[in-house]
């Protein structure tokens, strides 16, 4: 149990780092009503109050129990978090036309912009925002109101007042105001205008709670998203692919992020050891058997016999 706290606690001074090393956030929780926020930074799931610092890559997320929550980034940007809303802040992996200050997974969000900005989302992405708008992203719908300024779509712009709504994955319409329907459930705060509250935490920004392991639910819905964003959060979460309970939903789930083969199966991916020709042995050398020559089996006594007698002649000094 000790060690366990020791791992929370080395995890939550590593979220800390970029505020002890006098790096300036990308901006500051400053207002919660209802339930805190939950803060993804790296593979870790924090608690996030007021003061709490924001980084980009962090996922925020408000719950059931959040009325409203606000962030102010440090470019004066305001960003106004509805009950059960899911974004990413300054998202780096998504490619250079789609560059944007956040991705809205879903929920309800109230922009705040003095200068252009902008806002990608599953059903569709803000190329500018410049003013106040609101933005909501439900399954495959998605709602998006100019308050005041201009909006600019993929191909519509909006002024004051003006809608673009999205049904199902459809092609997207302009209103001259928001469908009823589409607005139900608009969190009261955004209709209040709301204090800037950052520096009041700027000079002593407030610590996250502990540090947690996400469970792979959390984060389905990333893991599942789109095809650049998937990818990058492979070797983010790839540490929880060690627990056993996170590697079984990713292989069930694994048509979803295919991405994810490579980690979960490592050795598919390891090169094949290559054959090597080996060289053909010379057959080995055999005795020659020689034909021995047939035995010649007829001795002295099968030569021929002469019956004459032999004269042999005499000694030079034979005396008679």
């Amino acid at each position: 149990m000790r060690l366990r706290h020791l791992l929370h606690a080395a995890a939550t001074l590593v979220a800390l780092l970029p505020a002890l090393a006098g790096a300036a956030p990308l901006g500051l929780v400053t207002i919660v009503d209802g339930s805190a926020l939950a803060l993804l930074r790296g593979s870790q799931r924090l608690a996030a109050g007021e003061g709490v610092a924001l980084q980009a890559d962090d996922i925020v997320r408000s719950g059931a129990g959040t009325r409203l929550a606000r962030l102010e980034l440090a470019d004066g940007t305001t960003l106004d978090l509805g009950p059960e809303t899911e974004l990413l802040l300054r998202p780096q992996a998504l490619p250079g036309p789609r560059a944007a200050l956040l991705y809205l997974l879903r929920g309800w969000l109230k922009v705040g912009a003095a200068e252009a900005t902008g806002i990608a989302t599953p059903q569709g992405d803000l190329a500018r925002v410049a003013g106040h708008a609101v933005v909501r992203v439900t399954g495959r719908s998605m709602l998006v109101f100019a308050e005041a300024g201009r909006v600019e779509l993929e191909r519509d712009t909006l002024r004051d007042g003006d809608a673009w709504v999205r049904r199902d994955g459809g092609t997207g319409s302009v209103y001259k105001r928001p469908p009823a329907d589409l607005l139900e459930g608009l969190p009261r705060g955004f209709t209040d205008p709301l204090p800037r509250r950052s520096a009041r935490f700027a000079a002593s920004p407030a610590a996250p709670g502990p540090a947690e392991e996400p469970a792979y639910a959390e984060l389905a819905a990333w893991l599942n998203g789109e095809p650049p964003l998937r990818a990058a959060f492979v070797p983010r979460f790839a540490a929880r692919a060690r627990d056993p309970a996170f590697r079984r939903a990713l292989v069930a789930e694994l048509r979803l992020h295919p991405e994810w083969d490579r980690t979960l199966f490592p050795e598919k991916y390891r090169p094949k050891p290559v054959p090597v020709a080996r060289r053909a042995e010379p057959a080995a050398s055999q005795p020659v058997a020689v034909a021995a020559p047939a035995a010649d089996l007829q001795g002295p006594t099968s030569w021929p016999v002469d019956d004459r007698p032999v004269a042999w002649p005499a000694p030079p000094d034979a005396k008679e």
